[in-house]
């Protein structure tokens, strides 16, 4: 009945009402979720008191009865479907937690995709509360319409504090028009949940995604051996938006949540996955990584190996040119690359500044190119410098699994205070055991690589680099060398350059031809 209801400007607004009409201490959360909880809590000065899913994303119901009994709480926020992992919140469950002193609220802004509520448990439980939005079945989320089922008596006191007139008159007509037209609307939600289906059923099979259950209108998808943040980045290049949370809301660094769209928004993103596999997995050379099990380490060169530098470290070479006069190319840089010699960057710089100087007595010296160098690279009192946009190229994941099976470390020409940098960023830190340097020597020298052995107490291994002079390092110290194809590099290129400098294989740029060495 209409005493039932409130009206709101979209299910944020709902929410919000409630927040401020309770003004209880705390609120109970279930990690991962919908980060507008956490944001309308530190709002309203409620303390959030997060109860984390269990590790298929259901919600620990004993826990939260636990917590709202030892925390005296007196408000629960839970959605289902849950955003942003489409796991449905059990009416069974439901009744559970109304049964405690705490007002539950589920929002049910993806329920339409569902095809259940808990709407049929208001006349029950007084302490129930549910909200629902115009925002995702009818598609109206820039018009801003959503409402709260509840009992009459609550209702009327949300009535009563929210703000006069908040909903627009365009927002009203529209959402009476979806109610009017709501089974052809459903047409369109029926659709969608048919190409879902289509997208889980290709992700079943997809070798570097592994698809959670979902009730919603979207599948959220563990990333398996690449890294979760460059496939994102991968697909939005390829004009696929998916979402990357991070950490957001919970531990979900290793996923990518992945919504329905037509058919023929199906057809790209499968195309676009298929090709992503094809461009960043080599079978022959996972082949050839495989026979390499029975080593006793890995040890990985940082720059376009673990990291992605063409932002940082290649463009503070380009800039520092450009600062004494002198135009380079990114071609340049590849060529002086390939030809061995070039694993300091401050050395090579130099170089190319001279080359392009060609004589000229006006010259730089090493120690002004170097300070330009990394006055651009570290930054200043102005701003970040270009390190602030470097990339992890690998997954962690399977960085932490190889640990439990091999010595790591990392084998770079960074300085080390570059290189502690960059482990720290990446919170790798607890991942190398060993990090040699520039100090430590300068490859294709292998002294930083036997160092390296040495310090880990290692006869056999592994070095990964991008550079001829990695790959010579490695034989020069009795290890065998893989070749890694760099940012933006050409896989042909790469792989005739450095299997010419004694690397047995090649692997994609993120090595997800890692996984063979597991």
């Amino acid at each position: 009945s209409p005493s039932q209801v409130c009206g709101g400007s979209g299910s944020d607004d709902i929410l919000d009402i409630i927040m401020r009409l309770v003004d209880a201490e705390t609120c109970i959360i279930s990690p991962p979720t919908f980060g507008m909880y956490k944001f309308l809590g530190a709002l309203t000065k409620i303390k959030i008191i997060e109860v984390p899913r269990k590790p298929d994303f259901a919600v620990n119901v004993e826990a939260v009865v636990a917590s709202i009994r030892a925390n005296k709480c007196r408000l629960v926020m839970l959605p289902s479907p849950n955003n942003p992992t489409g796991t449905l919140l059990p009416n069974e469950d439901i009744r559970i937690l109304c049964k405690e002193d705490a007002l539950i609220v589920v929002d049910e802004a993806y329920a339409d995709f569902a095809g259940c509520s808990a709407d049929e448990l208001l006349a029950e439980y007084p302490n129930l509360v549910v909200c629902r939005t115009f925002s995702k079945w009818a598609g109206l989320a820039g018009l801003r319409a959503g409402y709260a089922l509840g009992d009459p008596a609550l209702i009327e006191r949300m009535l009563a504090i929210k703000q006069p007139y908040n909903v627009n008159v365009a927002a009203e007509a529209m959402a009476r028009a979806a109610l009017t037209h709501r089974e052809k609307i459903l047409v369109t939600v029926r659709s969608l949940g048919a190409e879902l289906l289509k997208t889980i059923a290709f992700l079943e099979t997809y070798k570097f995604l592994t698809p959670y259950p979902t009730h919603s209108n979207f599948v959220l998808c563990e990333v398996v051996g690449v890294n979760a943040a460059e496939l994102h980045r991968y697909l939005r290049y390829k004009g696929i938006l998916t979402r990357y949370f991070g950490t957001q809301g919970g531990q979900l660094q290793n996923n990518i949540r992945i919504s329905a769209g037509r058919p023929q928004d199906t057809v790209r993103l499968i195309a676009a996955l298929e090709a992503f596999a094809a461009e960043r997995f080599n079978p022959a050379a996972a082949a050839t990584l495989g026979e390499l099990k029975g080593v006793d380490c890995l040890l990985f060169d940082m720059d376009g190996v673990l990291l992605d530098v063409s932002q940082s470290y290649r463009q503070a070479i380009l800039d520092t040119a450009a600062h004494f006069g002198v135009t380079i190319t990114g071609a340049d840089i590849g060529a002086a690359k390939a030809k061995g010699g070039a694993n300091n960057d401050w050395a090579l710089t130099h170089r190319l500044v001279h080359e392009g100087k060609m004589g000229d007595d006006a010259a730089p010296t090493l120690e002004a190119v170097t300070a330009e160098f990394e006055r651009r690279y570290q930054g200043a009192d102005t701003g970040p410098g270009l390190k602030a946009l470097e990339r992890l190229l690998p997954s962690k994941k399977v960085l932490l699994q190889l640990k439990e099976k091999y010595k790591l470390a990392v084998v770079t020409g960074r300085p080390r205070s570059d290189c502690d940098f960059a482990l720290n960023a990446f919170d790798l830190t607890d991942v190398f055991e060993v990090c040699t340097c520039m100090e430590d020597g300068i490859k294709p020298d292998a002294a930083p690589v036997t160092k390296a052995l040495a310090a880990l107490n290692c006869k056999t291994g592994i070095l990964f680099g991008d550079t001829v002079d990695d790959c010579r390092a490695a034989v020069a110290a009795g290890i065998s060398a893989i070749g890694v194809v760099a940012p933006g590099h050409s896989v042909k290129a790469d792989t005739a350059v450095l299997c010419g400098a004694g690397a047995e294989a090649v692997l994609s740029e993120g090595m997800a031809e890692l996984t063979a060495l597991l």
